[in-house]
């Protein structure tokens, strides 16, 4: 426990998946290689995408149809004591807690990339201009590839977990860290070791957050804003950041227009 409060320990521990079955979660990671093999040996933007969208459905519904009890994980959380409340339980999940989530993750990314560790290359990927059709096609995509990575994530993190016994009461911590590297690892068959390690490493919250909480609800969707300021940085350039700004803006609207309703 250690390094862990005990109080969010159990939390964590209490919210780790329990239906780990080895053979089931090969077939899961052998069809994720492949598909990012495939994606990633495109003849063009637009197969990428819709290979990509057949992919992450397929993905989805093998985690599903594989670990059927992990859709437990992908109800919307009601109303839970370990979360503090700022604008309302529902706005909060929704757009404070992701867009802070995020910003960590942003946070890690920067600090990891100004302390020499990576390449100063990984600053401009994902900036090369596309077609508005293309910008569509992939905003559609994010969804899918959000939810099916998000448990993923969770069936990787609960699997270190329960084989590490061994590690006693750093077991969580070095599982955390182990599923971020083999998050991250994947994502370097299209994007290179470097920059998957970079992402592995920068996403560590998010497991954190994930098993916290119980579900991939706050995870799911910083992972899916994240990936959206991605694309439209693609398309707006450096306009992106007016898509930041409204995202941002969204909970303090919502609350604003609570208080005044409170007040009529």
């Amino acid at each position: 426990m250690g390094v862990i409060p005990e109080k969010i320990f159990r939390e964590l521990v209490k919210n780790v998946y329990d239906g780990i079955n080895l053979s089931k979660i090969a077939i899961v990671i052998l069809w994720t290689l492949l598909g990012l093999f495939f994606i990633n040996k495109r003849t063009s933007h637009m197969y990428a995408v819709l290979f990509g969208l057949l992919f992450y459905i397929s993905l989805l519904i093998l985690c599903l149809v594989l670990f059927k009890d992990i859709k437990r994980y992908l109800s919307f959380p009601k109303d839970s004591r370990i979360l503090p409340r700022f604008i309302g339980y529902k706005q909060d999940i929704i757009f404070v807690y992701p867009i802070l989530l995020m910003s960590v993750i942003g946070a890690i990314n920067n600090l990891l990339i100004a302390s020499g560790l990576f390449p100063k290359v990984i600053q401009n990927m994902n900036v090369t201009p596309i077609e508005p059709i293309e910008f569509v096609a992939r905003i559609s995509l994010l969804p899918f590839v959000a939810v099916s990575e998000e448990l993923l994530n969770l069936i990787i993190v609960s699997l270190y977990y329960n084989r590490m016994k061994f590690l006693g009461s750093i077991r969580l911590p070095v599982s955390i860290f182990i599923a971020s590297l083999t998050f991250g690892i994947m994502h370097s068959v299209g994007w290179g070791l470097n920059t998957g390690i970079l992402i592995g490493l920068s996403y560590m919250p998010v497991f954190f957050i994930t098993l916290y909480t119980g579900n991939v609800w706050i995870s799911l969707l910083a992972h899916f804003y994240n990936d959206f300021i991605s694309v439209s940085k693609s398309y707006y350039g450096s306009f992106h950041f007016i898509i930041i700004a409204s995202l941002c803006l969204m909970p303090f609207i919502w609350a604003i227009r609570t208080m005044v309703r409170k007040t009529d």
